[in-house]
């Protein structure tokens, strides 16, 4: 009875042939594919940490009312803080100053910010709840600190709770007889803000209209009264130039009304371009892992092909093509290929998963890592998928043509 095998069978009956062997080959592939995926991920994860980190490092200057230097001396020319929410405070200008500013050269952004009370909300907090206004279109240093991003900039009679107030997404906070949902909770920032509730501007001033809100001897808060404006400076731009202009544009007659400038005495910039040199670091290690691993991989081959001499000349004498020999010992090495980059790649992702649910990457990499999303994850899996078939071909491709152009009985003699 004839039996016959195609050339599928016969590449995984020769792989289970020589598990060892075969195993060993398999274990480079994964080596290599987990190495070219980790760095990938590690590289996104702490870049989108340090960036995540960046975004909410606040402002780079903080314009308030004159009086508000008086009140709160120690947020003077020697502010180290990050910037991102101003101090309660009673002092207030319009609104308008904002159109001043915003012909200062070197300013990218501005966000202005309300402070309207401070309430008791046992059922909410233990401590004192501050109310504060934002506009969320122009606001930068409050909804970087989201837990999670908000699907649509924040609504009518929305509110965004510090980390340190009770209450579930998407229930409801009752101030003054009305109700506002909660949409998003920040992460802690070990501040006062833990304890802020963040109302738009206009229902901010709905909210002090309806209290009758007020810090004698000041007025009441009026529609399109501020405490403060935060600022964001151009990429590249000296901070401590940005500031004097703006102290300039202050002095001004055509100001509504006498600023002050506190400026953020720490540099961004520095740190945002030595974190870009990382991603450069990292690919500069990829690429010699792959340049040290493909001479290595084609060894093996080369072995492999060698060890094959008898098996090889016994399929040519029985009339095995060259074409079908080349693509018997390219295949054999893409199966194994594939499957030890498989294998790496799922090996890395679930080590990786388990380090970060620990903490533990935060504290090696000594930044707040992010695991890429998914889609992302795919991409790079994928990257490196391909990357060790590319070995594998490649790495094969002499021995396969040697052992294609084989005479049949040198090969039989010399095995």
């Amino acid at each position: 009875m004839n039996q016959t095998m195609d050339v599928g069978t016969f590449i995984f009956a020769s792989i289970r042939n020589k598990p060892g062997r075969n195993l060993a080959t398999a274990f480079c592939f994964a080596f290599i594919a987990a190495n070219i995926f980790s760095a990938q991920v590690l590289m996104a994860g702490s870049a989108a940490g340090v960036e995540r980190g960046l975004t909410r490092m606040g402002a780079d200057q903080l314009v308030v009312p004159i009086e508000y230097m008086a009140s709160f001396p120690a947020s003077g020319s020697g502010n180290t803080v990050a910037i991102v929410r101003v101090d309660p405070s009673p002092f207030r200008f319009n609104a308008s100053i904002m159109d001043s500013l915003g012909k200062v050269t070197g300013i990218s952004g501005m966000s202005p910010q309300l402070y309207v009370t401070t309430l008791d909300l046992p059922e909410f907090s233990s401590s004192p709840v501050e109310i504060f206004g934002i506009d969320p279109l122009r606001d930068f240093t409050i909804q970087p600190w989201l837990r999670q991003p908000l699907n649509k900039p924040l609504g009518p009679d929305e509110i965004i709770v510090g980390d340190g107030i009770n209450g579930e997404i998407s229930s409801g906070i009752s101030l003054n007889n009305h109700v506002y949902t909660i949409v998003g909770r920040l992460d802690p920032t070990q501040s006062a803000s833990d304890q802020t509730l963040f109302l738009r501007l206009d229902d901010a001033y709905t909210f002090a209209t309806a209290g009758r809100i007020g810090f004698p001897p000041q007025p009441q808060i009026s529609r399109g009264d501020i405490n403060a404006v935060l600022v964001r400076d151009s990429a590249g731009e000296d901070p401590h130039s940005v500031e004097t202009r703006i102290r300039r544009s202050l002095s001004s007659s055509s100001a509504p009304k006498s600023g002050a400038v506190i400026g953020q005495h720490f540099a961004l910039d520095p740190v945002s371009r030595e974190m870009q040199d990382i991603p450069a670091i990292l690919n500069i290690i990829s690429v010699l892992v792959v340049i040290a691993a493909l001479p290595l991989i084609a060894l093996i081959a080369a072995m492999v092909a060698q060890e094959r001499q008898r098996e090889i000349g016994l399929l040519k004498s029985m009339g095995a093509k060259k074409k079908d020999i080349f693509f018997i010992v390219i295949a054999e090495s893409l199966v194994l290929a594939a499957t030890g980059g498989i294998a790496g790649v799922g090996a890395s992702f679930a080590a990786l998963f388990l380090l970060n649910m620990l903490g533990i990457l935060n504290s090696a990499l000594l930044v707040s890592f992010q695991m890429p999303a998914s889609p992302d994850i795919g991409m790079m899996a994928g990257l490196a998928l391909f990357v060790v078939i590319a070995i594998g071909t490649l790495s094969s491709l002499w021995p396969a043509y040697r052992s294609s152009t084989m005479n049949p009985y040198d090969a039989i003699r010399n095995e």
